[in-house]
């Protein structure tokens, strides 16, 4: 076996300047010509078939390239063609059958209402049953189905799709194989067994894992949100190979940063997740010494991606989690931390079987979906909450450009008029996000089937059904509710200067919101300094989040999606509280026009000015199992915070306090806000400092100024 060397430039830029073996395949513009062809669907073949087709167009006929210094091989030349053509595809069918529907989600996004799209990009492949049986077995077993009596036409067309799909990786692999040999017999080999079978060793296993994530997303066009639980996807050929004396636990060390240097060099957007740690379907902890030697493993490397999921169960070792905070701590934050008390409690209340729910996994940031069985769709869009506020100030009407986006909500005269208006346009809102949504979800068959991804679900094989029009055993779409803690702010501000110590009234407070607090600088920093905040364990301020959390999941949860399954609430925010503070009209709690607004359940930025703890308390009024498609709280804690023995067991005992609480999933970054300004003004010194964005990180120094300030300002009031 190789020995991994991070200074190896082959394998660090590897994705970078890729020698494509020109006597391998056929040229890119003859290649573009071909994809073209497919998509102009001449043959009328059905949009499963066609996809199918493509795809092993690519598989043969597409040049590969190999990684001689590396142990692992998946490079085949795509060019994101697949990934354009259903781009294109779904532009033409929405222009053709639904222009009007996306007319009025554009003008919404326009003026940062809400967003609704298709989601094909938050998948979860069955990887577990792919390592027991291999793509051979996959192939097996559909072969088996197709020969059932009483299929309908659709039933073979979706039989054959998944056939196309599998062989044409299959010929990948013996492609690869067979191109590596005279440079690594053993990669050769490895890559040889898993084309006649399953795989029978942990290098086997990672290799299989490799080709599978670059081929689907890379070449098939689909994004892989997460490649599943590592621990228990390896442990079993970690075991028989360290039993057997086939490996030692250095020879499985060395594997494994092979593994994960793949990932990182890729520059995967937003970061490829894998999960580690927490219950399995029987209730059984499985976090073991895997587990310990990957995180261990992933820290020494000094990389970012892919990033960790950790699930925390009642069960799960306090040194495991320990071990994750120290990483944490010194610097490498692309860690989460998920409860699984609270993720399956919500999971069960939205339909999903018990044991099922203890299976689930975090997809891309946060958000829970059950392992292998279910398509969660968990990024089809959600509604700006502040822009509610706006709506209620100026009667459904968008401030910046005249548009009506909400219904009208009449003469606001007393608080609870206010109140009852701003649940209003949340609703509307909401309902116009979900009923586009609902709308294009008809169409997924025509768009985007999967029969790669679809092979690997039994529901979806076992009745001839694509997973994305309804095959899987839960079928389930998500929807925001973006930026909590300004909302709350603003209701509050509304409530305390308006209707109990009367500062001005109602149409008052509209004109000044409406003219940007010009000449009311007085009481924009009355605004800004009353204590009714979330964020402070402020009764009435948290008495008002648990009542619009509440409203908010009651309008989303289990309201039936188009494809057999239904929506699932989210409190999050992910990276959008800049975009969406740029089209959203001044606030009643002192923000100015263009603002931010607040991350995830974050408080406003520089109002949580009594400490963590006190944060904690506010975060935890909202009940968090009625958001099963996640939320997320972010901290910053400073060094001399969590520094030393003490300093540990202060950073657990923290994140226990707020698991206990109820919360759902927490991350957090550990630096000085003197730090950050240094970056700031000295990028180049410090361009490798990370920081956790938000379900991914990133270098500060790439942030934009906005997002940076953002950083600074909650640091500087976290003490």
């Amino acid at each position: 076996m190789k020995k991994f060397d991070k200074n190896n430039k082959s394998l660090c830029n590897q994705f970078e300047s890729i020698a494509w073996i020109d006597e391998s395949g056929i040229s890119e513009a003859e290649l573009m010509a071909a994809i073209e062809r497919f998509t102009k669907n001449e043959e009328g073949l059905s949009r499963a078939i066609q996809k199918a087709k493509t795809f092993a167009f690519i598989a043969t006929r597409s040049r590969i390239a190999i990684d001689k210094d590396d142990i692992f091989q998946d490079k085949l030349f795509g060019n994101k063609l697949m990934a354009k053509q259903q781009r294109a595809i779904e532009r033409q069918l929405v222009s053709q059958k639904l222009s009007q529907e996306r007319a009025i989600v554009d003008t919404a996004i326009a003026c940062g209402a809400y967003s609704a799209s298709s989601d094909f990009g938050h998948t979860s492949p069955n990887s577990k049953l792919l390592l027991e049986i291999g793509f051979t077995g996959l192939l097996e077993r559909v072969n088996q189905h197709a020969k059932k009596n009483g299929l309908t036409p659709k039933q073979l067309e979706f039989y054959e799709s998944c056939k196309i799909s599998l062989e044409a990786v299959l010929h990948v692999i013996r492609r690869l194989a067979d191109a590596i040999r005279p440079y690594n017999e053993e990669n050769s080999l490895a890559l040889s067994n898993i084309a006649i079978g399953k795989p029978s060793n942990l290098y086997e296993a990672m290799q299989l894992l490799v080709i599978y994530f670059f081929l689907h997303e890379f070449i098939f066009g689909t994004r892989v949100r997460t490649l599943g639980r590592l621990d228990v996807l390896l442990f079993p050929f970690y075991k028989k190979d360290i039993e057997s004396g086939v490996l030692t636990k250095e020879d499985a060390k060395e594997m494994i940063k092979f593994f994960f240097n793949k990932f990182w060099t890729a520059k995967v957007p937003y970061d490829l997740p894998f999960c580690l740690g927490g219950i399995d379907e029987d209730g059984n902890e499985v976090t073991g010494e895997l587990s310990y030697l990957l995180v261990q493993t992933y820290n020494e490397m000094d990389i970012h991606s892919p990033k960790i999921h950790i699930r925390v169960s009642d069960k799960t070792p306090k040194e495991f989690v320990q071990l994750v905070l120290s990483c944490i701590r010194g610097g490498n934050s692309s860690f989460v931390f998920v409860n699984d008390r609270t993720v399956i409690q919500s999971l069960t209340q939205v339909g999903i079987d018990r044991r099922d729910a203890n299976n689930y996994l975090p997809i891309g940031c946060y958000e829970p979906a059950v392992w292998g069985k279910e398509i969660g769709c968990t990024g089809n869009g959600g509604v700006n909450l502040v822009k509610a506020v706006e709506l209620a100030i100026t009667g459904g009407v968008d401030l910046i450009s005249g548009t009506q986006v909400s219904i009208p909500t009449g003469n606001i005269r007393t608080y609870e008029d206010f109140l009852a208006a701003v649940k209003a346009h949340i609703q509307y809102l909401t309902e116009g996000g979900m009923r586009y949504i609902r709308e294009i979800e008809k169409h997924y068959g025509e768009i985007g089937p999967d029969p790669l991804l679809s092979a690997m679900y039994d529901r979806s094989v076992e009745t001839g059904v694509d997973v994305y029009e309804g095959g899987a055993t839960y079928n389930n779409t998500s929807f925001y509710l973006y930026f909590i803690a300004s909302l709350v702010d603003s209701v509050c501000a509304v409530k305390k200067l308006v209707f109990e110590q009367q500062l001005l009234t109602f149409p008052e407070l509209c004109d000044v919101l409406k003219n940007n607090w010009k000449d009311h600088e007085k009481l924009r920093l009355i605004a800004k300094s009353i204590p009714e905040k979330y964020g402070n364990h402020n009764s009435v301020a948290d008495e008002i989040t648990k009542d619009l959390a509440e409203y908010c999941a009651s309008i989303v949860n289990n309201q039936p999606n188009s494809r057999g399954g239904v929506f699932k609430a989210a409190l999050f925010s992910t990276d959008i509280f800049v975009k969406y503070g740029q089209k959203t009209m001044a606030t009643p709690d002192g923000r100015l026009a263009g603002e931010v607004l607040s991350k995830n359940l974050c408080a406003t930025v520089g109002q949580d000015k009594h400490g963590i703890t006190s944060l904690i308390h506010s975060a935890t009024k909202i009940d968090h199992s009625l958001f099963p498609n996640g939320t997320v709280l972010d901290v910053i804690l400073h060094p001399s915070a969590v520094s030393g023995e003490d300093g540990l067991e202060a950073f657990y005992t923290l994140l226990k306090t707020y698991m206990d609480k109820g919360g759902m999933a927490l991350h957090g970054n550990v630096f000085r806000p003197e730090d950050l300004k240094k970056a700031q003004q000295d990028p180049e010194t410090y361009k490798n400092l990370q920081v956790r964005v938000c379900g991914w990180n990133a270098y500060f120094v790439n942030l934009s100024k906005e997002e940076q300030d953002c950083f600074i300002r909650q640091a500087e009031t976290t003490f």
